[in-house]
């Protein structure tokens, strides 16, 4: 510990002694904030920042009345007390990258000597007072980022009158940027970058004094001032990346002295201003991700100071300067890629002795690879992708620039995919190439020949990927040395003969793709011993015997296995791919039954079994694989119904059962609203919807579901309802009975309820034409109708006394009315019932 003392008085007996600071930084310091520290109240300077403190802080640290300086940084505390209120002299206040959490104590803001305040790095939530800025007019720099703070900006920021640094940063604050922030004639720097602020930042560039903008992702949007620079002279680094700004480049943005720009991600439009270049001091330009288009000024490539030139994914069209004095000699990285570029490589690129990475992808330039790269020593990622380039098919130097490679001691990536190269691989370029390389990437290259047994060379392999080219012989089993190996894609070339057992040694090979090959055999039984695989692609091959061990790869994602000569039974165990996405075991030749055990396979989405020779019914079991997406089972022997169980699959949107024996009723319900005829096509015992060009079901199980609802209608509820209208008869006849040995028999015309005889189910089934016979849902509603009406006058004929009761003529006059009325519900559905006969 590290103190300087205070001498504040002495005298012949003793010396006093005040210690007025504390520091304590870069030390290993751990545990709590001593309670002894709260003795030396007049400390004047606290700083034990970069150390492994931890915990709370206590609230005695607002018993410092003298103290000015408190730097805790960098530590493990957790809350920031609001004792600290209490410490009016503070200047400095910092408590950046801690685990802070809660709000922040208004408290804080009520330091009006605060100069100071570094709450970055943080958990801090809630929002920042609106006042903020009223009682610390005397702050300088402001920095809340990196936390959870969310609301608007203060926007009494312009109060804080001395402010020469803000930063909002990494938060979620929303909504615009405050005017007031326009008269802060000190603000050097300003971070607002990872919000969600939206709006114009039109108040910002009336900020004459400032260096540094960064309000890079979030939602901004409008054109920018085309007088930036002359309203913002000092302004030397300007990050607006992933907003929704439009328009163009100002023109005059070459008047300011630019060290840092970033334009990228936006929604820019038109040229590059030529002025651009003559940025002396520029070292970093990133136009990327706009729609800029034209050449690209080749002035910048003279800039001597450049080191990152991103103008990748816009519409620049041109060639790039083959020639010029400087190509920028302190270039590290150029991004290029997504363009329309034309012309040659640019062989003076090769200048460029610091470029680390390069990339001109996906652009059309043409002509040979020079021979020169080599002279870039520190090169680690060179991506020449999806162009023209060709080599010399006629030289002895066919491969020279590969040769020169060998000299990039420090490559890692290399990738040339998508380029006509035209050619055999030689042998000794993998024997050559730097061992540092990870990624070796020649897809659709028109590659002939073998794959060099040198391959086995570059140990530190991670990516090999040859596809689409026309490579023949055999995996080579050196390949078995790539013990880094995680993916390897062979897909779409002519390679015969088996898969070697010396590829089952590559444990940490993640993804597998040799398909559109030729390969035959058994899939080797080792290859369960590659429990990093996550990705298996061997369709379209001639693949025969498939070993059980392949379902021991419990956490594999995809297998593709379709279109090879696979047969025998689906084996029981599959449930075992406890994790399992895609499954494709289409255009084989498996028979037997579709396990019940698929059912287990919750994360399934995707899974084709079509094309094959399964037998039997679909499992009920697949209504459980709740992740289901898409489902074929077309072209096999199924057959018995479609299983009630999938309409529970909600988010099935592709389903195939064509071409096979299944019958019964097509479900309607669930997904099964949206699948059309091809999905049920060739399937002559199937019925339903005439949408899905199918006969109408006649015994389908959803006219016996409405059967049973007709019995219950027809048969049950009318013998309930004449059992409570013969139940009430005797209980009024008796208690009439009773009633007769104490009153006159007297009923003024009334019903005599001993006199009433009693309706027989029969006569009522007769009277209304038995209720219908049909089993259309139209003739449901109108039985039912027509029962409750009876059972309602049954009940007004039970009433206690008799002048409640209505007389017979009522009575009949009742019964002739629900006659008639069910007459016409039943006439209206005729046209219905008949047409349902005929067909």
């Amino acid at each position: 510990m590290s103190v300087i003392l205070s001498f504040v008085g002495s005298g012949d007996d003793e010396i006093r002694r005040e210690l007025v600071r504390s520091r304590n930084v870069f030390n290993n310091f751990y545990g709590h904030l001593p309670q002894e520290l709260s003795q030396l109240r007049r400390l004047k300077i606290i700083s034990f920042s970069k150390n492994n403190f931890s915990g709370v802080i206590p609230s005695w640290i607002g018993n410092f009345s003298k103290l000015e300086q408190l730097r805790l940084s960098y530590n493990s505390f957790t809350n920031l007390p609001k004792e600290i209120g209490n410490c009016r002299k503070l200047k400095v206040l910092k408590f950046g990258v801690n685990q802070l959490f809660g709000t922040i104590p208004s408290t804080v803001f009520n330091l009006s000597s605060l100069q100071d305040l570094y709450l970055g790095y943080n958990h801090f939530s809630g929002s920042l007072p609106n006042d903020m800025c009223k009682n610390i007019s005397n702050i300088q720099f402001l920095k809340f980022t990196s936390n959870k703070l969310r609301g608007r900006l203060p926007s009494s920021i312009g109060e804080c009158t001395n402010l020469q640094e803000i930063s909002f940063g990494e938060n979620k604050f929303v909504g615009g940027i405050p005017t007031s922030i326009g008269s802060l004639t000190k603000l050097k720097n300003i971070y607002a970058y990872n919000n969600t602020l939206s709006g114009l930042i039109s108040p910002i560039f009336n900020i004459s004094s400032l260096e540094v903008i960064s309000i890079g992702n979030n939602n901004f949007s409008g054109d920018l001032p085309i007088d930036i620079c002359d309203k913002l002279q000092m302004l030397r680094y300007l990050y607006i990346r992933k907003n929704g700004f439009t328009g163009s480049i100002p023109r005059d943005i070459w008047n300011c002295s630019f060290v840092e720009l970033d334009f990228s991600s936006n929604h820019l439009t038109g040229r590059v201003p030529r002025e651009i270049g003559n940025i002396d001091d520029l070292m970093f330009i990133n136009l990327g991700s706009n729609s800029l288009y034209g050449e690209i000024p080749h002035a910048i490539f003279n800039s001597t100071k450049l080191q990152l030139l991103y103008m990748h994914d816009n519409n620049f069209s041109g060639s790039l300067p083959s020639y010029f004095d400087f190509w920028l000699p302190n270039l590290q990285k150029m991004l290029l890629w997504g363009n329309k570029l034309i012309g040659g490589f640019p062989s003076s690129i090769t200048n460029s002795s610091d470029l680390i990475e390069l990339n001109l992808s996906y652009n059309n330039f043409s002509g040979f690879i020079p021979n020169t790269l080599g002279n870039l020593r520190h090169l680690s990622f060179l991506n020449l992708a999806n162009n023209k380039f060709t080599t010399h098919s006629d030289s002895i130097d066919q491969w020279g620039f590969l040769t020169s490679l060998a000299s990039c001691k420090q490559l890692t990536t290399l990738c040339i995919s998508s380029n006509p190269l035209n050619g055999i691989l030689p042998a000794y370029v993998f024997g050559n190439l730097s061992s540092s390389l990870e990624n070796f990437i020649f897809e659709d290259c028109q590659l002939k020949g073998k794959i060099p047994i040198e391959i086995g060379n570059l140990t530190n392999m991670i990516m090999f990927a040859l596809s689409g080219n026309e490579l023949i012989g055999s995996l080579p089993i050196t390949i078995e040395r790539l013990q880094r190996l995680q993916l390897l894609h062979l897909f779409n070339n002519e390679l015969h003969e088996s898969i070697p057992h010396a590829l089952c040694n590559l444990q940490n090979l993640f993804r597998l793709a040799i398909s559109e090959n030729e390969l035959s055999g058994p899939i080797p039984s080792c290859i369960a011993n590659l429990t990093s695989l996550r990705y298996l692609y061997l369709d379209s091959n001639k693949f025969s015997n498939l070993s059980s061990s392949l379902w021991g790869l419990n956490d594999i994602l995809e297998i593709d296995l379709s279109s090879n000569a696979f047969k025998g039974s689906l084996p029981g165990t599959i449930q075992s791919l406890r994790t399992l996405i895609s499954l494709d075991l289409s255009s084989n030749q498996f028979s037997g039954d579709i396990p019940i055990t698929l059912g287990d396979l919750q994360t399934l989405q995707y899974l084709c079994l079509n094309n094959n020779k399964l037998q039997g019914v679909i499992p009920e079991s697949l209504g459980s694989l709740v992740s289901l997406l898409s489902l074929d089972l077309s072209n096999n022997s199924l057959s018995g119904v479609i299983p009630q169980s999938l309409v529970k699959l909600i988010y099935l949107t592709n389903f195939n059962v064509s071409f096979n024996k299944l019958k019964g009723r097509i479900p309607i319900e669930g997904p099964f609203r949206n699948f059309s005829a091809q999905s049920f096509m060739g399937n002559n015992g199937l019925c339903g919807s005439t949408r899905l060009q199918v006969p109408l079901c006649k015994n389908s199980s959803l006219h016996e579901h409405k059967s049973k609802i007709i019995v219950v209608l027809e048969f049950v509820l009318p013998t309930i309802a004449v059992t409570i209208f013969i139940v009430l008869l005797v209980v009024v006849i008796m208690r009439r009975r009773y009633s007769k040995r104490k009153t006159s028999s007297s009923n003024g015309g009334y019903i005599s309820l001993p006199e009433w005889r009693i309706v027989s189910y029969h006569e009522l089934f007769n009277a209304t034409n038995g209720f219908g016979d049909d089993i259309d849902e139209q003739f449901i509603s109108a039985k039912k109708d027509g029962i409750l009406s009876i059972l309602k006058l049954a009940l007004n004929c039970c009433e206690e006394h008799a002048e409640q009761r209505p007389n017979i003529g009522d009575v009949v006059n009742s019964l002739k009315t629900i006659k008639t009325k069910y007459l016409r519900s039943i006439e209206a559905t005729r046209p219905l019932r008949i047409t349902q006969r005929r067909s």
